[in-house]
């Protein structure tokens, strides 16, 4: 698992190696799916700095490598449909965004052969993206956007060292969101 930025290069490394590995000829442009669960100011982010990554290891746009975008506005009831589209479109990667769009191309995508790569999943262990934050699953890595639930409760502490309270939304049906309060409720005392 993927966790610091070098981290994530190396892992983009080996997604190019993987696009190399797949037999493409020089003179061929490489094709990736982006698979975005909807327009929002840091999901978009994630994608410029992923082509940024490639870009500034000699992938030229348009050139060496095509990019397909895609996204469903937020509604997880079309993400298979955009997973399928990506996958007609024979990419030698995916670029998966978000936690549901990342579990639902690792189903779609099993045994196809197209590797994924995902980003801003909070906790890919507790999402069964990866078996463990040490190793990607096969076919499957990516970065996590967790951020250090122990510097926020101390940071807290500092600014209300009063409190004895401290109140986070979440929703009870995303794997993130139950992984992350349990991690809040662990760091807290």
């Amino acid at each position: 698992m993927l966790k610091s930025k070098s981290a994530w290069l190396s892992g983009l490394f080996l997604a190019s190696a993987l696009m190399v590995s797949a037999g493409s000829a020089a003179a061929d442009q490489i094709r990736i799916g982006i698979a975005n669960f909807g327009e929002h100011p840091q999901l978009n982010a994630a994608i410029a700095g992923f082509k940024k990554a490639l870009t500034d290891n000699g992938f030229v746009e348009g050139k060496d490598v095509v990019y397909t975008e895609s996204h469903t506005n937020f509604d997880a009831s079309l993400v298979p449909q955009m997973i399928a589209k990506l996958q007609a479109e024979q990419p030698k990667l995916i670029y998966t965004i978000t936690t549901p769009v990342s579990q639902i191309a690792k189903k779609a995508l099993a045994g196809s052969g197209i590797p994924i790569v995902f980003a801003a999943v909070t906790d890919p262990v507790a999402a069964k993206l990866v078996p463990s934050w040490d190793s990607g699953d096969e076919g499957m890595t990516g970065a996590s956007d967790l951020q250090d639930v122990a510097a926020v409760m101390a940071f807290t502490k500092k600014l209300l060292p009063n409190a004895k309270r401290f109140g986070v939304p979440y929703n009870p049906g995303e794997a993130n969101d139950v992984a992350l309060v349990e991690k809040i409720k662990a760091a807290a005392p």
